[in-house]
């Protein structure tokens, strides 16, 4: 069937923030979509001004875009239910705008739908969709199983029946809808809204299938507050109407398992792995113990232990990873000894997730993976190894594999030397060969130089530490996403905010020095308001003075927002690889005050985007915090000035300067 005989759709996009996720979802739909396919229909929420600002932008470069605007946030049911009353298309399609899609995704959707005019609603596969979702292999991106999905289901159309179509990406027959009615309002901002929806479809004898050749990633939550509460209240709505015919339905869904087609192709062995449950047990039995709830100790800890005996994870497959490979696509590996909430380990998830968008198989390889780094975007997943003699001997075949680590530099080699990997790199943030106090431990990083032939390093600081131990680099500087730290629209206070990194297990991040400053500045002005983020025991910590504790910050929006409600951020590391954090503050119009050594002296100049001080010097620190508090010119000078300076340091310039070093050093072995 040829697409120009398909019926056309409307997509209906409900947007609140999250500009991101936003500028992702659209650019694929703008990629991977026939212009002559769609009507786009975005409906801004009341969403902050720089999302607003991009929204009216993108609209109007295109006729088949249309912007309709929310002068207040009336949620995401009624948002759809105005999207949806728009159009005029056969068929609409409601997409969330934390979704990113694939190749030939509409026009295989579509064709389902025409299969049989009883389909009323035609959801794709994805990553996370309740009963509907499919895993990523691990080494595997979504775009790999979309596109081993097409392959296995060439020329066919197969409509699997499910219960409830999930709402993250929805196709439906507007004939139908005509009939049975739009979302119910009384689900209010949104949950349970698009199961009562297909509820009314099937016991009116519509079906709601999933398309198995369909296979799109889904973020999940990624602009919904107080999801948890909002489900349970709106699932007791939808069990007063439905819950007897549902269970009926969904066991005879479970009995049937019709999307058994589609995860046998992914199938593989698994192992018992309860690490991660003690993990995350430790840390809700620790907050428990702090507010000394002892009954919310009990309970989790009773939860940690029945959820250990089903701690299993898939063991990764290299033939399996082979198989959802695409051909001709560079592959890229980067080994992480442990994948945890860290500003390094984020700058490796970044840069993986740009090639991955840029079509680069970009992967990444572990012992440990952290559940929290699951509120970060994922667009592969990663490979589970048991230990580092699993990993390298059982790591899929790469073009390159990257070490982000001393510990993970003699991993490369040794995949090099096994032939898996035809060319190894060094990602290398900081200098490591400080980090330990013994000669010999120095002597022991610095020997893990010479184990990897390529270097990348992301300031000028670090290529001449490496120049004087006699090594070559790339410099590319670390990007930070500028549609996540931007300024955002905060409350504004009577009193100066001042936000700091507390890393008191770190010598070299500066703690004590903060710590001492602070107390200092707090006697000239009591009511300045400090505020911690970056660690979990901080209660442990003696600091002589009130302050916000928000923890180790998995969440990069309310990072966002907290660099945003704060005058002045304080970076008083002794020095830093690059400094990340400065720069995300810079991003959202903080005031910075920073020390002269390290990396930062990359984008950092004093005076002009920032004040300078020597490291260790609490009493220096102070003199620079006060002066900020009382001159508010200087800190609107800093801020404009920090807002110029962070253009030139986007996520998108940094993968684009990596692919093109990965490309170079790949033709250099062939030429």
């Amino acid at each position: 069937m040829k697409i120009d005989k398909l019926p056309t759709c409307d997509i209906v996009v409900p947007i609140f923030n999250s500009l991101s996720y936003v500028k992702t979802c659209i650019d694929a739909v703008l990629a991977h979509t026939d212009i002559n396919q769609y009507q786009l229909y975005l409906i801004n929420d009341a969403s902050d001004q720089a999302t607003s600002n991009y929204l009216e932008n993108i609209a109007n470069k295109a006729e088949n875009i249309h912007l309709i605007t929310n002068l207040s946030n009336l949620g995401f049911v009624k948002s759809c239910n105005l999207g949806m009353s728009k159009g005029q298309s056969p068929y609409i399609l409601l997409l969330n705008s934390d979704v990113i899609v694939t190749p030939n995704w509409l026009f295989n959707l579509i064709k389902c739908a025409e299969s049989d005019n009883a389909i009323a609603s035609v959801n794709p596969l994805t990553n996370n969709a309740a009963q509907i979702d499919l895993a990523m292999t691990q080494g595997s991106n979504f775009y790999d199983i979309n596109w081993r999905l097409q392959k296995e289901f060439l020329d066919k159309t197969i409509s699997l029946d499910v219960v409830t179509g999930v709402g993250f990406c929805l196709l439906l027959r507007r004939s139908i809808l005509q009939k049975v009615g739009l979302f119910d309002e009384v689900y209010g901002k949104g949950y349970c809204e698009e199961s009562d929806l297909c509820m009314r479809l099937t016991t009116q004898g519509y079906r709601t299938v999933v398309s198995p050749d369909v296979y799109v990633y889904h973020q999940g939550q990624a602009s919904f507050t107080h999801s948890h509460e909002r489900y349970l209240s709106n699932r007791q709505i939808f069990d007063q109407r439905w819950k007897d015919e549902y269970i009926r339905q969904f066991r005879a869904y479970k009995k049937a398992n019709p999307l058994s087609i589609a995860h046998d192709l992914f199938t593989t062995q698994s192992r018992w792995h309860p690490t991660p449950v003690i993990w995350m047990s430790y840390r809700k039995l620790l907050k428990h113990w702090q507010q000394k709830q002892l009954v919310g100790l009990m309970l989790d800890g009773l939860r940690g232990l029945k959820q250990m005996s089903h701690a299993f994870v898939p063991v990764p497959n290299a033939e399996l990873v082979a198989k959802n490979t695409p051909p001709n696509r560079l592959r890229v590996t980067y080994l992480v000894n442990k994948l945890v909430i860290s500003g390094g380990i984020l700058s490796v998830v970044q840069i993986v997730n740009e090639l991955i968008l840029l079509g680069i198989e970009a992967r990444i390889a572990t012992l440990f993976v952290d559940p929290e780094i699951r509120n970060w975007r994922l667009l592969t997943e990663p490979m589970l190894f048991k230990n580092e003699q699993d990993l390298t001997s059982h790591l899929p075949e790469t073009d390159i594999v990257v070490a982000t680590h001393w510990i993970t530099a003699s991993w490369a080699a040794e995949v090099k030397q096994a032939n898996i990997a035809k060319q190894t790199a060094y990602y290398l943030q900081d200098y490591e060969a400080w980090f330990s106090t013994e000669h010999k431990d120095k002597q022991t990083v610095l020997d893990t130089y010479a184990l990897v032939e390529h270097k990348i390093v992301t300031s000028d600081w670090l290529q001449r530490l490496l120049e004087k131990d006699g090594y070559a680099s790339e410099k590319i500087c670390i990007g930070t996403d500028l549609d996540v730290f931007y300024p955002r629209d905060v409350a504004p206070k009577s009193h100066p905010v001042l936000v700091t990194m507390a890393r008191p297990g770190t010598p070299w991040r500066g703690f004590k020095w903060a710590v001492e400053a602070l107390a200092l500045v707090k006697q000239y002005c009591p009511e300045l308001e400090i505020v911690f983020f970056g660690d979990n025991q901080l209660f442990r910590q003696n600091i002589p003075f009130e302050y916000r504790d928000e923890g180790v910050v998995s969440n990069q929006n309310h990072l966002a927002a907290l660099y945003s409600e704060a005058d002045i951020f304080l970076d008083a590391s002794d020095y830093q690889g690059f400094g990340r954090l400065a720069l995300e503050a810079m991003s959202c119009g903080t005031a910075c005050v920073l020390t002269t050594e390290g990396g930062v002296t990359e984008y950092a100049r004093a005076e002009q985007n920032c004040l300078a001080v020597p490291p260790r010097k609490p009493n220096v620190f102070a003199h620079a915090i006060l002066r900020l508090i009382k001159d508010s010119e200087l800190r609107e000078r800093l801020r404009a000035n920090g807002l110029e300076t962070v253009k030139q340091y986007s996520i998108q310039q940094e993968a684009r300067k990596t692919l093109d070093y990965f490309t170079t050093i790949c033709n250099s072995e062939t030429e």
